[in-house]
């Protein structure tokens, strides 16, 4: 994307868990940035300016440190478990015209007319990954499923909607999205409950590890 949001960074002299725990507990995030054959450097954000690239999904970020601007690709977020709340990032250097792969998250628009009629949406790919510069690199993609009746699926290779520039990486024959009659995937659940209730064969011994 041409407009990337604009990030302000900070030098940071310490590492290690300790300054990471007293970094979040004032509003900062912990962050490295790393590529382009130069030195990685340990920095921190301010997790307000992180979140509209949460909220729009930017991958590409204008940081800003020491007075100089560099983009940076989002390559890693790293989430804590229970509060949900950023605990690290790594940021990787990127030319604003050099060619990359990336993983971007697929978003299926409208309802399945299949689905007006009794079936069930399986979404099985949701995210694709595609080859673009950074300042061509979606930020999503889009897939119109409103057509799809009970039976009809869309693959990689029907996906023709790429932006110009942009390269789908991800195989063509791996399935995206398809229609389920409902008794089938009924069918399908009640088929794996069944082998979870097996029961166990008199005499058999129970398992145990070994030491």
């Amino acid at each position: 994307m041409s407009d990337d949001i604009k990030i302000a960074a900070e030098t940071r002299s310490k590492t290690g868990s300790t300054d990471a725990r007293r970094l979040r507990r004032s509003g900062r995030i912990p962050a490295n940035v790393f590529g382009h054959h130069e030195e990685p450097a340990a920095v921190s954000i301010e997790a307000d300016a992180f979140r509209p690239v949460l909220t729009t999904g930017h991958k590409v970020v204008d940081l800003l440190i020491g007075g100089a601007s560099q983009k940076a690709l989002v390559r890693e977020v790293q989430w804590d478990t229970f509060s949900k709340e950023v605990q690290h990032i790594d940021f990787q250097r990127v030319d604003a015209t050099e060619r990359m792969v990336v993983e971007v998250p697929v978003e299926l628009r409208g309802t399945p007319q299949g689905v007006l009629g009794g079936g069930v949406v399986d979404f099985q790919l949701h995210t694709l990954e595609v080859e673009a510069t950074a300042i061509n690199l979606p930020e999503k993609i889009e897939i119109r499923v409103n057509h799809l009746n009970i039976g009809d699926s869309i693959h990689v290779s029907d996906i023709t909607n790429l932006p110009e520039g942009v390269t789908m990486q991800t195989p063509g024959d791996l399935l995206v999205v398809q229609v389920n009659a409902a008794v089938e995937v009924a069918e399908a659940e009640e088929t794996g409950e069944e082998a979870m209730t097996q029961p166990e064969l008199i005499g058999r011994k129970p398992e145990t590890d070994e030491e």
